[in-house]
């Protein structure tokens, strides 16, 4: 019979009170990836009915089922959702723990993860990394280029200690330290040679014939193309290969006379390459750009010194002082 949910609030220190334990906390992850109590407790060579035990020990703690009880498996309900997102992080903060301790033991500078969507990435992180790495070469470092979605989600689950990023609507902004760095400059990019870069004047309606290179429907780049076209009540180009991939993309520029649309600092190195050249602004057309990225960091996660050491020679570049 499930378990009746409990009114009673949890006090600040029930898990104190109810004497959690790592061991509960490593199930619940385990059962959050696994989905299932047979194969989470083989994972952490437990017995099905001691891994059952501690299930039930923790969901008599928070008062209510965390995890909903299927056919085939276990899926977690909203509580359990919120539960799994902090026990990751605890875990991952005691692993982060044995890193910072033995490289302060080593005289090394710990570690480090950021990410970045791609313009940051190309331009600040980069140059971030590069001053570090000659501050403090021992410091071990990783960058991850994805979504703003994506790295949110992976601050939350303290697989990243910062990022520069968006907010994605649906996240509560309370939770994040979030320091605005602007709006995200686009430009349309060609291959060297292409046959608009001859033209004097280049309007929207003379690129619709071209073959574009667009992110999928539902990113930010994509919505911004789809509302130039409909500003002009332009149709979108008939040809369009959507990917995500910029290797796929730089190849099939190089080859082609197709457009791809990329940030102004991803357009500036490409060009620096010889191969690639930006159209010059389109006729009658307002600057072309995404919505605004910040610096963020989750507030109740205090941040690493090495983490707080990339803040310190990303904050000149992000925020110059005028």
């Amino acid at each position: 019979m499930p378990k009746k949910p409990s009114s009673r609030p949890l006090a600040a220190d029930w898990f104190v009170r109810s004497r959690l334990k790592l061991r509960h906390l490593q199930l619940l992850c385990a059962l959050g990836e696994l989905r299932n109590l047979n194969r989470a407790a083989q994972s952490l060579g437990l017995t099905q009915p001691a891994a059952s035990r501690l299930l039930a020990e923790l969901e008599d703690m928070v008062g209510a089922p965390v995890f909903e009880r299927r056919p085939r498996g276990v899926e977690p309900n909203e509580l359990g959702a919120l539960l799994l997102r902090h026990a990751g992080v605890v875990l991952l903060e005691l692993r982060q723990v044995a890193t910072e301790l033995n490289g302060l033991r080593s005289g090394a500078g710990g570690a480090v993860a950021i990410g970045a969507v791609t313009a940051p990435a190309v331009e600040c992180v980069a140059r971030a990394v590069e001053i570090l790495q000659g501050e403090a070469p021992e410091l071990r470092i990783t960058v991850e280029v994805e979504p703003s979605a994506q790295l949110v989600d992976r601050l939350f689950k303290g697989r990243l200690d910062l990022a520069l990023a968006r907010v994605p609507p649906e996240v509560d902004i309370s939770a994040l330290e979030y320091r605005e760095v602007g709006d995200e400059a686009l430009c349309l990019l060609v291959r060297e040679g292409h046959p608009l870069l001859g033209q004097s004047r280049i309007r929207l309606k003379d690129l619709v014939a071209f073959t574009w290179l667009l992110e999928p429907p539902g990113s930010l780049l994509r919505h911004a193309v789809e509302m130039l076209f409909a500003r002009r009540q332009l149709p979108m180009p008939p040809r369009i290969i959507n990917t995500s991939s910029v290797l796929l993309n730089l190849t099939m520029l190089s080859r082609g006379e197709a457009v791809c649309v990329v940030s102004e600092p991803a357009a500036a190195m490409l060009e620096a390459q010889g191969k690639f050249r930006r159209l010059p602004p389109l006729q009658d057309e307002g600057a072309l750009s995404v919505s605004a990225y910040g610096l963020i960091w989750l507030r109740e996660r205090p941040l690493s010194p090495a983490a707080r050491r990339v803040i310190a020679v990303l904050e000149p570049m992000l925020f110059p002082v005028l």
